[in-house]
């Protein structure tokens, strides 16, 4: 036995977080923590920052001369472009609605309420995500 120990390790009184804290265990193993949510709202946040950046240093310093219509359009139809405007659009969407679902979560107390909420917050995002996309996609030079 270690020096200053009088008791086996098995003999020491145990504390139960849950009587102290009954939070404590609210998400305990149910994979709700929270923890995916708040990681990955900080990531688009960044992942939003940079596109933003960029898009403003393209847009006034990086081009020659006057923005025009034919110069936005060149660059908008370029498969380089249309990706990062699809990255754009993915991180846009999550990060809105992600947002707005943690408002819910931390304001809605009726689980009814939530889900109703919650599941038109999902219909809204799918619809703004394929207008964005079928804009995005299908964009083309006019002559």
């Amino acid at each position: 036995m270690p020096m200053g120990r009088t008791q086996p390790p098995s003999a020491e009184p145990r504390v139960d977080l849950l009587e102290v804290d009954p939070m404590l265990g609210k998400y305990a193993g149910s994979g709700r923590s929270g923890a995916f949510d708040w990681f990955f709202q900080r990531v688009s946040g960044v992942a939003l920052l940079i596109t933003l950046f960029l898009h403003f240093y393209v847009l006034h310093y990086a081009t020659e001369g006057p923005v025009t219509y034919q110069k936005v359009m060149a660059r908008l139809v370029s498969p380089t472009w249309k990706a990062i405007d699809v990255a754009f659009l993915v991180f846009a969407v999550y990060h809105a609605m992600n947002g707005f679902k943690m408002i819910v979560d931390d304001y809605i107390h009726s689980t009814n309420l939530r889900a109703v909420i919650v599941g038109a917050l999902w219909v809204v995002s799918i619809v703004f995500f394929g207008l964005g996309l079928l804009t995005i996609l299908t964009l083309e030079v006019k002559a």
